[in-house]
């Protein structure tokens, strides 16, 4: 498969600033209470608690509550049911994890601990974790009436503008000229060609070839759409951790994450019911997007024993830097009155610009409390302030003109993130029963329902002496807002998630 540059300014071509920059972004940057089956049981509440591998990636100080070494696996699965409403029109998909994969790690992890009698600094420990901090495995379907006469046609109108109708025509077939106009103009000259070709835009003078000039070859009033999106992938973080505890009282811990982006997505959408006497009766446009990224983050943090059954902490974590890169591949299917159909199909993939995205940085504060060494209870509560996502370009001759406008738009839209996170632990001999909630605000100023989560778990443990059993399920809502393509009408999304984990925990 062939691959071509583009400029990295095309990266994101929707016309709506926040139907496409900050979603991406913000899907990127964001972890769920993914890890081992306890972490995930009390919702993730363990910043100051400490104890659990996963609870590495929330604050590294943690590693010094650790008594012995440990090593932890655990496995999981999940389903989404997702439902839509488009100009009053509902639809309802899911979608199984196990369509993708039957085994799918969330988290594995080892830590060694040493203790000493001889220094003010009686315990040191050194944790490596990998955990699955998000999935992305999601179906949707958006379907309604448009009544406001908005079209997937002007979308090539408007990106055709500029080009000259003698590098739309056909030349040395569709494979050779989409990659020309890309290398020689931009991404917007290839849309320009898919919708020529596929007969969705005329040239105003189709006599001069120095058009520049074009309009829509259909008639509407009312428009049929059908929007399906796949996706699939992950986001996986490998912690590296080291702490020590000061006089049984203070544990300080320094991490590295390394992260690690892999995201498909497949998003066909089509467009029918023109009028009867328009030449263009029904356009189906597929785009296929495989995103590949990765990036290192850096996190401090401190525990403090208050008294031997309370416990505060504070953590850190640095902005995670994150290389991003794209790929590509698109295809045009449309019907004529005339009977005739059009299948623009070129064979290869762009391959866009890397550049990379700068995630806030972020401050976790915590509390926990143990109850008669039968029980605990732990809330932590999370600030970042998403207006600070930032957009950089790698290049350095490039022109950051685009990036400005991106993250001015994102400093004047968006705004802080609080989250809090509560889970609590009751033991019952070798028995453990575990429960949390938890809660996001909006990132968006001006809809405090986008990207909103709410969500709670249960979970329990069973210790076999010489190794721990876990089980846990957590369950998330989030609604949000879905762009088709240009369209500026949205679909209403509200996405439940249902997660199911199986751990083990060995000390030895």
């Amino acid at each position: 498969m062939k691959r071509i540059l583009v400029f990295v300014f095309s990266v994101i071509i929707m016309t709506n600033f926040y139907a496409q920059n900050f979603a991406d972004a913000w899907r990127y940057s964001q972890n769920q209470p993914i890890g081992t089956a306890r972490f995930t049981g009390m919702s993730g509440a363990f910043s100051s608690l400490g104890g659990d591998l996963s609870a590495v990636g929330l604050n590294p100080a943690g590693v010094t509550t650790f008594t012995t070494n440990r090593f932890s696996a655990t496995f999981s699965f999940f389903n989404t049911k997702t439902e839509t409403n488009y100009f009053n029109s509902n639809k309802l998909e899911y979608y199984n994890s196990f369509d993708d994969q039957i085994l799918n790690f969330s988290q594995m992890g080892v830590v060694w601990v040493y203790q000493s009698d001889k220094s003010d600094w009686n315990k040191l420990a050194i944790a490596v974790n990998y955990n699955k901090n998000a999935n992305y495995g999601n179906y949707i379907r958006i379907f309604g009436i448009n009544e406001s006469g908005n079209s997937l046609v002007q979308y090539f109108v408007d990106r055709a503008g500029g080009i000259p109708l003698k590098d739309l025509e056909t030349v040395d077939g569709v494979d050779d000229d989409y990659q020309w106009l890309g290398e020689n103009y931009n991404f917007d000259a290839q849309q320009a060609y898919l919708g020529y070709q596929a007969f969705i835009i005329n040239p105003v003078d189709d006599t001069n070839e120095n058009n520049v000039d074009y309009t829509s070859n259909a008639q509407y009033d009312k428009l049929e759409h059908f929007n399906r999106i796949y996706s699939n992938g992950h986001k996986s973080a490998i912690d590296f951790a080291l702490a020590g505890t000061y006089q049984n009282k203070l544990q300080l811990g320094l991490g590295v994450t390394a992260y690690n982006i892999d995201y498909e997505e497949n998003n066909t959408i089509t467009e029918d019911k023109y009028n009867t006497n328009s030449d263009l009766q029904f356009i189906k446009m597929k785009n296929s997007l495989r995103v590949e990224g990765s990036g290192l983050s850096i996190k401090l943090g401190a525990i403090y024993k208050l008294t031997n059954n309370i416990k505060m902490s504070l953590a850190y974590h640095s902005p995670e830097w994150l290389e991003i890169n794209e790929y590509l591949k698109q295809s045009v299917y449309t019907e004529r009155k005339n009977g005739e159909t059009h299948n623009i199909a070129p064979d290869m993939e762009n391959a866009f610009a890397p550049y990379r995205v700068l995630t806030p940085s972020k401050w976790i504060a915590g509390a926990s409390v143990v109850v008669n060494k039968k029980g605990l209870l732990s809330v932590d509560y999370t600030y970042q302030n998403m207006a600070k996502l930032h957009y950089k370009e790698i290049d350095n001759d490039a022109d950051t003109t685009y990036f400005d406008l991106v993250n001015d738009e994102i400093s004047e839209t968006m705004q802080a993130v609080h989250k809090i996170n509560v889970g609590g632990e009751m033991k019952l001999d070798q028995l453990s029963l575990r429960a949390g909630g938890f809660l996001s605000t909006s990132p968006v100023k001006a809809d405090e329902d986008a990207y909103t989560t709410t969500g709670y778990s249960l979970g329990f443990g069973y210790n076999f002496g010489g190794f721990v059993v876990d089980a846990s399920f957590l369950r998330s809502n989030t609604q949000y807002k879905q762009y088709l393509l240009n369209i500026p009408n949205t679909a209403n999304v509200d996405e439940t998630n249902n997660k199911f984990f199986v751990g083990l925990r060995l000390n030895f």
